[in-house]
């Protein structure tokens, strides 16, 4: 497909939209459309702005597979393609990559690391902190 017939970003987000609207459990759909919302509030303004706080019921409708499609449609907005695989990195950790990447087991690799690495720095700030506030009650 050429630059002049390729679908835009915001075509590609509608359709899969539509797609996921007659897919997807209605709720799921609602709770789906929320995030969204505040994915796009949050990037078009202040960050305090793009807050979601979900209710008891909508939390239990958080399911992995909304999660995946709410990567999905965001890589479709930044990226204007639609050919991304949602990789699971272990240990909850989830991300968006582009085909080439997903079927590179070095470049899932790395990303795993990455993600490790971050892991372990915060844990041991919490440490950290922790230490802090138990030494000034003492």
């Amino acid at each position: 497909m050429d630059d002049a017939t390729a679908p835009s970003p915001a075509e590609q987000v509608r359709l899969d939209l539509d797609t996921l609207r007659l897919r997807m459990d209605p709720d799921q759909f609602r709770v789906l459309g929320t995030l969204l919302n505040g994915a796009l509030t949050s990037l078009s303004g202040p960050a305090r702005e793009g807050r979601v706080d979900l209710s008891d019921e909508d939390e239990v409708l958080l399911t992995r597979e909304v999660k995946n499609e709410l990567l999905t449609i965001l890589a479709i907005m930044a990226t204007g393609k639609m050919d991304h695989h949602i990789v699971d990195l272990g240990n909850g950790a989830t991300t968006v990559m582009d085909a080439g990447a997903a079927n590179d087991p070095d470049a899932v690799q790395r990303a795993r690391d990455r993600v490790e690495r971050h892991r372990a720095e915060q844990e041991h700030t919490e440490s950290v902190l922790r230490g802090i506030e138990e030494a000034s009650q003492d």
